[in-house]
């Protein structure tokens, strides 16, 4: 993924993606926990949850409606290919829907000229303004082969590649970066039917963000890691890619049944909510590039 249009996510890159049911490890080089290069995933994870929402200080703090000094910032993105205004409409209706789900407040999207859509929020919520504009395409691919890499120029290079078409990306883990190539979609984020962020409270494990699959991704799901589970590594992991990187490429060693995922990383309550608001309203039809990031003092608001 391209960091400059990345999605504000400070831990994308350095994911931990499990799956719910499972006990996984890291993909890449020296995060092998279970004889695979993904980490073996195996049935039986009992992890305890909890289902409450950020605290309501968290809240405040994301949404910038609570002091930190005021001001607005007007972040412009430009689609990086020539649109129709209903796409562009489109695009921002779905950044509308995100800024309700993550629950930002005092934010407004608008459809400019030029295939612009400017995004105004508090100032101090700049990064999260940014992360609207995230493609958010989410697909599951089987890993054909995993090499490490230093060259981190390459990455990326495939991110528009067709589902049906074998994708070349990488991704990190554990600090180690690795060059993934990988098979056609076989399940799409289009099959996710809900997402959410979460916190493991228990166990102090931290936030994540679940994902719901529908009923036909559930059996895609299922169908798919159990020929996974056939195989020798790096051909058992599933790569799970997003916006073109692979955050986690777990190895599977049983079929996947129960119709559920968890992404999990360094997130904080923030960077959850956003991952879970982009994920669950779905990818926007176009794709978008910060052109311009304008701030101004409160004084002169």
């Amino acid at each position: 993924m391209d960091r400059g249009r990345g999605t504000a996510m400070r831990g994308t890159l350095g994911l931990v993606a499990c799956l719910v049911g499972l006990v996984c490890g890291c993909g890449g080089p020296g995060g092998d926990t279970g004889g695979g290069s993904g980490g073996d995933a195996k049935a039986g994870s009992d992890r305890p949850r909890s289902t409450a929402p950020a605290s309501p200080s968290a809240s405040a703090s994301n949404s910038g409606g609570g002091g930190g000094g005021g001001g607005r910032a007007y972040v412009t993105f430009t689609s990086a290919e020539p649109v129709g205004p209903d796409t562009l409409e489109r695009a921002a209706g779905l950044m509308r829907d995100r800024v309700k789900a993550a629950e930002l407040t005092d934010v407004e999207v608008t459809v400019e000229e030029k295939r612009q859509i400017t995004v105004a929020g508090p100032a101090e919520s700049e990064e999260s303004l940014k992360a609207l504009g995230a493609p958010a395409e989410l697909a599951f691919r089987p890993v054909l082969s995993q090499l490490p890499t230093q060259d981190e120029g390459t990455c990326g290079a495939q991110a528009d590649a067709s589902p049906s078409q074998p994708l070349r990306a990488c991704g990190e883990q554990q600090g180690a970066l690795s060059t993934y190539e990988l098979g056609p979609v076989a399940v799409p984020g289009t099959d996710v039917s809900d997402a959410a962020a979460d916190v493991d409270a228990a166990r102090g494990g931290g936030w994540f963000v679940t994902l719901e699959f529908t009923s036909a991704g559930a059996k895609k799901f299922a169908d798919v890691t159990g020929r996974l589970a056939q195989q020798t590594p790096p051909q058992n992991q599933f790569a799970i890619v997003l916006d073109g990187t692979v955050v986690s490429a777990p190895s599977v060693s049983t079929a996947i049944t129960g119709g559920t995922a968890e992404i999990s990383g360094d997130f904080t309550p923030q960077e959850a909510e956003e991952l879970a608001a982009n994920l669950d309203t779905g990818a926007l039809p176009v794709r978008l590039r910060v052109s311009s990031v304008t701030t101004v003092p409160a004084s002169q608001g």
